[in-house]
């Protein structure tokens, strides 16, 4: 069992690979607080937390997948406001077995995801626990916010991608197989200049799509006191979350962005409909009702 030290500087010896060549960077890791010199404009702040058992499970992921993905479902949210992560805080709950060959390779998964977007590690926090959790904050700059609140009526729904890849390889993982089939639920690969074109592109509203589609458009609907109508021939899942794919609404009137795939409108009313027909969130939930 590697001691609390041992744990702390091999962690901190990964992170700090990203924080060089960061003019912003004023204290980094090995102080009580990171120091980062603020630009003028608005900041983005997103966290999330990832428990073994409920978020990811180690029987078929490995630690730098677990690192990697949590990684990424924060990326995922400043991108879906607009904005361009830049600096994450992680800390971890870690299983007394836990090695320095362990907590390194869990290092360089969140690495691996976050230097896809430019963002570093500046600093966060270790404890012992019976099970893993990572729990990571995300800061970032944003013009312009792209709110879900933003959706009128008239505009168009799009998605980035088709959701659904994940939910599949979950189900097969359920199933006793591990395949390449299973890899977009142990490491989705996220589009990341999708968001961003959407965001140039002058979308209303947008969301990750994280805990399903119907959820999200909820989510849309709901904030924006619009109702929205979904038809399309797509082989789309509805319910399925962690794709991490982007939904958003944009005006007709607007050049649609690159990969953009129009699945709906947004109309009078409330709630989301597919086809004609009234559409409840029926994915996963923390606390079900």
């Amino acid at each position: 069992m590697a001691s609390e030290g041992e744990l702390i500087a091999a962690v901190k010896a990964i992170f700090e690979s990203s924080e060089a060549n960061d003019s912003r960077l004023i204290v980094g890791i090995g102080d009580d607080a990171a120091v980062i010199s603020q630009p003028k404009g608005k900041v983005a702040m997103a966290t999330d937390i990832a428990v073994e058992g409920v978020h990811f499970n180690r029987n078929w992921s490995s630690l730098f997948e677990i690192g990697a993905k949590v990684t990424a479902a924060n990326l995922a949210d400043i991108y879906a406001m607009g904005g361009t992560p830049e600096y994450l805080l992680v800390a971890a709950a870690l299983p007394v077995e836990f090695s320095v060959p362990d907590i390194e390779e869990l290092a360089r998964g969140i690495i691996a995801e976050a230097s896809k977007v430019g963002a570093r590690v500046v600093g966060g926090d270790i404890t012992a626990s019976s099970q893993l959790v990572i729990s990571i904050a995300v800061y970032g700059s944003v013009k312009d916010p792209i709110l879900r609140s933003g959706a009128k009526v008239g505009d168009l729904v799009i998605i980035s991608d088709l959701p659904g890849k994940s939910a599949a390889g979950f189900k097969r993982l359920k199933n006793g197989v591990k395949d390449e089939g299973t890899l977009p639920h142990r490491l989705p690969t996220i589009d990341y200049t999708a968001a961003r074109d959407f965001a140039l592109a002058g979308v209303s509203a947008m969301c990750d799509v994280s805990d399903g589609l119907v959820s999200e458009l909820l989510h849309i609907s709901r904030a924006s006191g619009v109702g929205i109508e979904i038809k399309t021939d797509e082989p789309i899942d509805f319910h399925g979350g962690e794709d991490h794919v982007f939904v958003a609404t944009i005006s007709p009137h607007l050049p649609f962005p690159r990969q953009a795939i129009e699945i709906g409108r947004v109309v009078l009313g409330k709630g989301v409909r597919v086809n004609g027909e009234p559409m409840s969130h029926q994915g996963f939930t923390h606390f079900p009702e």
